[in-house]
């Protein structure tokens, strides 16, 4: 086997190592869901992106080194992935004898907070959502009343209506919260501040433009174009008088 034979075996190896060598983790243990919530995201978006399975560790979203800052930016535009919420069965599980009063209020206000948010970041194109609940309490010594309130605050993708979900969210508040009156529950919207960064495309055809893939595809095309190469030598060579040139 000539050198450059070997070359031409061994190239497609260096290439699948190369490829492997420029994938980057950007989130690990996630769950299937989430990471496919990630890899939807930034496949929409023209960014190359894998989901790995972990196996016990969960799964991960990997995409080339070159994209990492991109897709970086576009998740956090989008708020992903997105936060998790412990609830009541979490708050409430039974690790001790026994629980003071107000530390079972605490953690009732706490896991309420909790589950409202977890409804509320479920709806479309909100990205982020916290809940803050304070339960109705009275003062043993005094008597004064502390009356039951909630605020929730909806962080939203551009263009979501997100306007018309106030109502709503005011509502399941209501309905969820005890001794909690509409007008003491307030809900909260904002706007994601950043614009969500998109690849270059090529008008032609579609495709996301990267100088790395164009790189890659001068790599690939190596084996064609030294086998051509390869070829010619050998027909130049058995051609009778080429070497010697005609006299």
């Amino acid at each position: 086997m000539t050198v450059l034979s070997r070359s031409l075996f061994l190239l497609p190896v260096f290439l699948c190592l190369f490829l492997t060598a420029c994938r980057t983790e950007l989130y690990q243990g996630l769950t299937e869901r989430s990471a496919n919530e990630l890899l939807g995201a930034l496949l929409e978006r023209g960014l190359e992106a894998e989901k790995i399975n972990q196996g016990k560790n969960g799964f991960a979203v990997a995409v080339d080194e070159a994209d990492r800052l991109r897709a970086l930016e576009i998740l956090r535009d989008l708020g992903l992935p997105k936060p998790s919420y412990e609830g009541l069965g979490v708050v409430f599980r039974k690790e001790g004898m026994m629980s003071s009063p107000l530390e079972e209020k605490a953690r009732l206000s706490y896991a309420l907070s909790q589950e409202l948010a977890a409804s509320c970041v479920r709806l479309d194109g909100v990205v982020d959502a916290r809940a803050h609940v304070v339960l109705k309490d009275k003062d043993v010594l005094t008597g004064a009343v502390t009356p039951a309130s909630a605020v929730v605050m909806l962080r939203y993708a551009p263009d979501a209506p997100v306007d018309r979900y106030v109502p709503q969210v005011r509502s399941m508040v209501v309905q969820a919260v005890p001794d909690v009156e509409p007008d003491r529950v307030s809900v909260l919207t904002f706007p994601v501040m950043g614009e969500i960064t998109r690849p270059a495309v090529l008008p032609s055809t579609g495709r996301v433009f990267s100088p790395l893939w164009g790189g890659l595809g001068f790599l690939a095309g190596l084996p064609a174009g030294g086998g051509l190469l390869w070829g010619f030598m050998r027909l130049r060579r058995s051609r009778p008088g080429v070497e010697g040139g005609a006299s």
